[in-house]
């Protein structure tokens, strides 16, 4: 692992940002110091996977970690999974005591609903490689009208600063990025992941339009679905639809 295992990376705290990720993008640019986290109470230009634009009220939490990793490339995206679980770590200390699933790539679900999501970028910074993580987490607010539904913190009872919720986030990255210990841990992350997995045995549908049953995960962390004709196929990126573990609107 390059980032400091021993000690929790500052924070550096912004009442509105126009993205987290993107300042994070600057800071790497500007080569200040690392790993170091960005966040922000609002976000004026948030964005989601697939260049789509996040809804960013205040009163939610927005954050970016940077995060320098020896990783080969091609363990780099398990990091959704990990950033995935540390998340659901957080709403888990924040207490919330609904169901809290992991549905892939990067959602994470309270009693079926989303709740929040993750964005991983990388870039190169003086030959060596640098990983963004952003999380939103919805602790008052959440979007109508989604793809799949939406759901808030406070919907389960628990109210929450941005800040407080950052504490609990710090913390749990931290222990699944020494869990994940630069792709050495997969096995392990793995297995956690899949003990919060939403809807493994079921159908799924996926970007081009193949279908299948979730029957789990890659060494890399992609998605394995068996197919009607009995053979495995593997997604990497791009849409994916549950046909019957949609949550409940």
């Amino acid at each position: 692992m390059n980032g400091s295992p021993g000690a929790l990376p500052d924070v550096i705290w912004n009442d509105s940002v126009g993205s987290t990720n993107d300042e994070a993008q600057a800071r790497v640019a500007r080569e200040d110091c690392i790993p170091v986290w960005i966040a922000a109470a609002e976000q004026t230009c948030g964005k989601g996977r697939l260049g789509r634009h996040w809804v960013s009220k205040p009163g939610n939490l927005y954050a970016s970690l940077i995060w320098p990793s020896d990783a080969e490339p091609r363990r780099l995206a398990s990091l959704s999974l990990v950033a995935g679980l540390a998340v659901r770590d957080a709403v888990v200390m924040a207490g919330v005591t609904a169901p809290v699933q992991l549905k892939w790539p990067n959602d994470v679900l309270v009693g079926g609903k989303k709740v929040s999501g993750v964005l991983i970028e990388t870039m190169d910074r003086a030959g060596s490689r640098v990983v963004i993580v952003g999380c939103g987490i919805n602790l008052l607010h959440h979007p109508a009208d989604t793809r799949w539904p939406a759901t808030n913190i406070s919907a389960c009872g628990i109210i929450i600063e941005p800040r407080d919720m950052l504490e609990h986030l710090r913390s749990a990255m931290h222990t699944r990025l020494r869990q994940w210990a630069d792709g050495a841990g997969l096995a392990s992350i793995h297995a956690d992941w899949m003990n919060a997995a939403l809807g493994c045995g079921g159908r799924i549908s996926v970007e081009g339009g193949k279908q299948g049953v979730f029957t789990g995960l890659n060494e890399d962390g992609a998605l394995v679905l068996t197919l009607d004709d009995g053979s495995a196929w593997t997604h990497h990126a791009g849409d994916v639809e549950w046909l019957d573990q949609r949550g409940s609107s």
